[in-house]
């Protein structure tokens, strides 16, 4: 069995087992693997130790039980969990999230929680391109964008229809960069997770672009007589990393972003968009060799 499978089938065992006891010495007897070189392989392949992974799992899984079931207490959330006592889980979740429980129900926490997924096969090819890629931080001026704007719950071809909304309208919108730079805008409420996440797909405005009336260049939308929407994004440090491989795999590389790499640093996220920009290296959706740059904001200048 390869080391991805094998770590796979661990993946497996912890997602059934979340709520029960479970300890990284059982997986390592489930893989076969003394417990010194399974945890090695495990954060080889997934960036994580198993010990962390579990965490993450559990705390991330308790946070959406809070937000998704008012009713319930955090001590029988926690319990939930295999957590032994509230205490153990609230020192937990500020650890893991930075944040506290009552914060997360009450959502009066400015930093967005980085919760982790579950690990997927189709996420291991990027997250191995990923591991020892480090970011870059840049600082961008305002960006104005226009295009079709979209909310995705589960269905996500709908945002293939955008791109070509986009594309049949692309001559109608006026000051334009030349030659066209291409975005995707992806922003989120508080509840996305049962709402869905909003997108625009659009092209990039010359800065001397007229706006509607009354923009106040925060990070909005605005509807112009073509009904096309205008996005302004204002001036803002960024983390600039790299995807590369088909644009319908580009969710394994934000789980990696928010659920492998962000945790491990102290950078605090509380703008609640993100977007993609295709650039030069960008060969086309379904190219294995096509290179995207996702911009994630750290903080306004």
């Amino acid at each position: 069995m390869k080391n991805h499978q094998l770590i796979l089938q661990a993946i497996d065992y912890i997602e059934s087992h979340l709520n029960q006891p479970l300890s990284v010495l059982t997986l390592s007897r489930e893989t076969g693997y003394s417990l010194y070189h399974f945890i090695r392989l495990f954060q080889g392949v997934t960036g994580l130790t198993p010990g962390d992974y579990i965490a993450r799992r559990r705390i991330s899984e308790a946070a959406r039980d809070i937000l998704r079931r008012p009713g319930r207490t955090f001590q029988e959330i926690s319990l939930d969990y295999s957590f032994n006592d509230y205490e153990t889980f609230t020192r937990a979740f500020k650890r893991l999230l930075r944040t506290t429980p009552t914060h997360i129900r009450h959502r009066s926490n400015q930093d967005i929680p980085l919760l982790l997924h579950p690990i997927q096969r189709t996420d291991l090819p990027h997250w191995t391109n990923q591991n020892g890629a480090s970011p870059v931080l840049m600082e961008l001026g305002e960006i104005r964008l226009q295009g079709p704007l979209i909310t995705v719950t589960t269905d996500q071809s709908i945002i293939g229809a955008a791109w070509e909304q986009l594309f049949r309208g692309i001559s109608s919108i006026p000051g334009r960069k030349q030659p066209e730079q291409y975005y995707q805008l992806g922003y989120w409420p508080d509840n996305y997770e049962d709402n869905g996440v909003s997108f625009l797909c659009g092209c990039q405005l010359d800065a001397s672009t007229p706006l509607p009336s009354g923009h106040n260049l925060q990070p909005s939308c605005e509807q112009t007589d073509n009904r096309l929407p205008i996005h302004i994004l204002p001036p803002a440090r960024y983390l600039r990393f790299l995807h590369q491989g088909p644009s319908a795999a580009v969710s394994a590389t934000y789980k990696y972003i928010y659920g492998v790499f962000l945790p491990r640093t102290e950078y605090r996220l509380n703008l609640s968009y993100e977007f993609e920009y295709y650039g030069k290296d960008y060969l086309g959706p379904n190219n294995p060799n096509s290179v995207s740059e996702i911009y994630i904001p750290i903080t306004l200048i």
